[in-house]
């Protein structure tokens, strides 16, 4: 009998998390259709890449090194999940209070704030993996990338991957937390945070180079480390000079150590922000004036 209320239980939240997902979808894509929406979020990545691209081929020019290219290619193309799933996941307070005034009833229902949020998050990261494919194609055969990944590589990779984005949830989470305690203005910062960890994460600077400070809290977030491994496995060579010397799954157990840390700080911010949220009225408080 246990068993059985424990089965509907998990196969109930399954099924409000799913219409979450396809709801965060829809809201994302302004109800238009799948294709148009997936060739907007190709494209407007894409041009981005393209961007670095050009700006490091007339910086570097002729001195340009072909693996430090394919480092800084495969580490911002990686990063658009970060980047796109924080903004949205950041954002979805300002959205669902301001502008289409369901934050309250979503905070009575059965999902609750924290699976809706993680809902939204996942639907937006299965439109951005499309972007990360194709722009991941673009450099192999449009500027010469040398990638692989072998069959016994791909359970790390995906190892690292998955870590990646949960890591990058727990800080939606953070951020969406801190919104619901802000005015309206306060929807700038989630790009913010995004720009900073851009800096950073070691996306296209080596966390040496950085002044001491700054390069210590690099060194303590979980994306260097995801990032590391991914170009691990794709390049077969480190970009970090000071994490040169860990192996692969040195870079992996810290990964999950500060995944982890970082995903009981969102459930932590979560909750303090709901209860202060509740006491101070701002669940349903219009800040747009």
């Amino acid at each position: 009998m246990t068993t059985a209320v424990i089965t509907n239980s998990l196969a109930t939240r399954a099924r409000q998390f799913w219409a979450a997902v396809k709801l965060g979808w829809a809201i994302e894509s302004n109800w238009t259709d799948p294709f148009v929406f997936l060739t907007y979020q190709i494209i407007r990545p894409l041009f981005g890449t393209l961007i670095l691209v050009v700006m490091y081929r007339v910086i570097r020019g002729a001195t340009s090194d072909p693996m430090t290219f394919a480092q800084i290619f495969v580490g911002n193309a990686f990063f658009i999940l970060v980047l796109q799933s924080i903004l949205i996941i950041g954002l979805i307070v300002f959205e669902d209070r301001e502008r289409y005034e369901m934050f309250r009833y979503i905070y009575l229902s059965p999902i609750g704030l924290g699976s809706y949020m993680l809902a939204r998050g996942t639907s937006h990261i299965a439109a951005t993996s499309a972007s990360i494919i194709l722009t991941l194609a673009l450099g192999v055969f449009g500027f010469g990338v040398e990638m692989h990944l072998g069959w016994s590589e791909l359970p790390y990779f995906l190892a690292t991957l998955s870590l990646g984005v949960i890591a990058t949830l727990a800080m939606g989470l953070i951020l969406a937390s801190a919104t619901m305690l802000l005015a309206h203005h306060g929807q700038s910062a989630p790009e913010g945070v995004a720009g900073v960890l851009f800096l950073v994460s070691g996306v296209v600077f080596q966390v040496d180079i950085l002044p001491g400070f700054v390069a210590e809290v690099g060194r303590w977030l979980p994306w260097t480390y995801w990032l590391e491994g991914t170009r691990h496995v794709l390049l077969g060579a480190p970009f970090n000079t000071s994490l040169a010397g860990m192996s692969d799954s040195a870079i992996l157990m810290r990964l999950v150590l500060l995944t982890a840390a970082i995903s009981v700080v969102a459930a932590l911010c979560l909750r303090v922000a709901e209860r202060i949220a509740v006491s101070r009225g701002k669940i349903d408080e219009k800040t747009d004036h």
